[in-house]
C-alpha cells in the first residue's frame, strides 16, 4: 500500500486518545450515528446515500460526535463520549426545505448566554432555550450533491433594487411606502435598520395574513424572473406569514457544485436551502434563530450576535493534490477546532493512515475496508468509524468502484 499521507502523519497524540474504561486497545470503532428528523429534512437524500429504504418522515442529519445532547454510539451501545471528548462534530446534512435564518455566537457570547439560562433554571431540553452549551459553532459544509445556501449579507445596494421591485408590485399604499423607505435605507447602507423592521415580532411583517403574505402573493402573480425572489417565494410557500422569507433577500444566495465548500464563521447569518452535504463544526448546538422555523426564535439575541457587515459568499478554496494514485483534498478553515480532508481512492487500491491523533472517518461514496491490528470494518456510504489514534496504523482498501472518505481531525494533532 502507499505510504502514509503527509496531511495525517507524524502527529502527536493528545488528550483525545482512547480512554476506554475497559482498557481496550481496539484500533477501530464502527459508529452508529443518530438521525435527526427535523421538518426541513429529506425523505430521499440520506436514504439514497446509504442504500436504506426511503422514509415517510424527513431525515435531516446524521451525527458523528460527542455532543451531550445527541452522542454517537458504538456498535456495543456505549457512547463515543466514553472514549473521547471531541472538539468537533461531523454531520451528514440533507435539506429539502430551507433551514432557519440563523447565526452562531462567539465563545464569549455562548458562555454568557449559557450561564444566564442555567441561572434562570431553564432546562437544557426546553424548546424555548437558546443556548444548549457554552461553545461557539463555526462550521464548514462540503457539498455532496448540488447544494444551495444563503450565507452572509449581500451588498445592500443590490437588496435595495429588489425592495424597489417589491414596492412596485404591491397595491397597498402603506406597504408600498414602507418598502420604498426600506429600499432607500438599503441604498444608504442601513442594513441593520431594515433587518430589524423585518424581524420585529410586534411589527406588521409578522402579522397573520399581513404584509409578508401580501408581498409574496404579488410576487407570485407577477411571475418575476429574479433568482432571489424565486428563492424567497419558495420559502414563503412553506412559511407563509414568516418575514424570514423577506430576510433572504438581504442575503447572498449561493450555489455549490459537488465538492465545493462553504465556511460559516461565528456571527454570520445563514440558512442552508437544499441539497446533501457533509458538515463539520465545533462541538456545539447553539443556534440563534430569526425566522423560517417553527422552533424558538430569539430576535434580541440574534441582533447581539449577528455581524451586519456585507460580505461575499464565504466559499473555501481547498488544496488539491495527488499522493500516489489517491486524490487528496485538504480543507483548511481558519479555526482551531477542526480540519477536514477528503480522500478519493480509485478502484482496487489503498492508502495508509499513520498512527497519531484521533480521527472520525465518514464514507460518502463507493465501498472498501478499514483494517488495523487484525481488526476489519467494512465501509460504504454513511459508515462512520472512530480511530482513537493509538500506536496502530490503519489501512484503507477500496473495492471495485473505488471509495471516497472524509477524515476529520483537530489541526496540529
Amino acid at each position: 500500500m502507499p505510504s502514509g499521507l503527509d496531511s495525517i502523519t507524524n502527529r502527536k497524540a493528545n488528550h483525545l486518545t482512547n480512554r476506554d474504561p475497559s482498557g481496550s486497545t481496539q484500533a477501530l470503532y464502527r459508529l452508529s450515528a443518530p438521525i435527526k428528523d427535523y421538518a426541513w429534512g429529506s425523505t430521499t437524500l440520506l436514504a439514497d446515500l446509504t442504500g436504506a429504504p426511503r422514509t415517510t418522515t424527513p431525515q435531516a442529519e446524521m451525527w458523528f460526535g460527542t455532543h451531550p445532547t445527541t452522542p454517537t454510539r458504538l456498535d456495543d451501545g456505549r457512547s463515543l463520549a466514553d472514549l473521547a471528548d471531541l472538539p468537533y462534530l461531523v454531520k451528514l446534512l440533507a435539506a429539502e426545505q430551507p433551514l432557519s435564518i440563523q447565526a452562531h455566537p462567539t465563545i464569549a457570547q455562548a458562555q454568557a448566554g449559557f450561564a444566564a439560562e442555567n441561572a434562570a433554571g431553564i432546562p437544557l431540553d426546553d424548546p424555548e432555550r437558546t443556548y444548549r452549551d457554552a461553545n461557539h459553532k463555526p462550521e464548514m459544509l462540503v457539498a455532496l450533491t448540488d447544494f444551495t445556501a444563503l450565507a452572509g449579507f449581500r451588498d445592500p445596494k443590490a437588496s435595495a433594487e429588489t425592495f424597489t421591485t417589491l414596492a412596485q408590485l404591491v397595491d397597498d399604499a402603506a406597504l408600498t411606502a414602507t418598502l420604498q423607505t426600506m429600499a432607500r435605507q438599503l441604498a444608504q447602507g442601513k442594513l441593520k435598520d431594515v433587518f430589524g423592521q423585518l424581524v420585529d415580532t410586534d411589527g406588521p411583517f409578522w402579522q397573520p395574513a399581513g404584509w409578508t403574505q401580501a408581498i409574496f402573493t404579488a410576487v407570485e402573480a407577477a411571475d418575476v424572473d429574479d433568482e432571489n425572489l424565486r428563492n424567497a417565494l419558495a420559502a414563503a410557500h412553506i412559511h407563509p406569514d414568516d418575514p424570514g422569507a423577506l430576510v433572504t433577500l438581504l442575503m447572498n444566495l449561493t450555489h455549490l457544485a459537488p465538492g465545493e465548500a462553504i465556511f460559516v464563521p461565528d456571527g454570520t447569518i445563514h440558512a442552508y436551502v437544499s441539497g446533501l452535504g457533509l458538515e463539520i463544526m465545533a462541538t456545539s448546538d447553539n443556534v440563534i434563530r430569526g425566522g423560517l422555523t417553527v422552533k424558538h426564535i430569539d430576535i434580541d439575541e440574534l441582533d447581539r450576535v449577528v455581524s451586519y457587515s456585507p460580505s461575499r459568499p464565504p466559499l473555501l478554496s481547498p488544496t488539491v493534490k495527488h499522493h500516489e494514485n489517491v486524490l487528496v483534498t485538504q480543507f483548511d478553515p481558519p479555526v482551531e477546532d477542526f480540519e477536514l480532508n477528503r480522500y478519493d481512492v480509485p478502484a482496487d487500491s489503498g492508502m495508509r493512515i499513520a498512527a497519531g491523533a484521533p480521527h472520525v472517518v465518514v464514507c460518502t461514496h463507493g465501498s472498501g475496508q478499514l483494517s488495523s491490528n487484525g481488526e476489519v470494518v467494512d465501509v460504504s456510504p454513511g459508515t462512520g468509524v472512530y480511530l482513537p489514534g493509538d500506536e496502530h496504523d490503519v489501512d484503507l482498501s477500496s473495492a471495485a468502484h473505488g471509495v471516497t472518505m472524509f477524515i476529520a481531525s483537530q489541526p496540529g494533532h
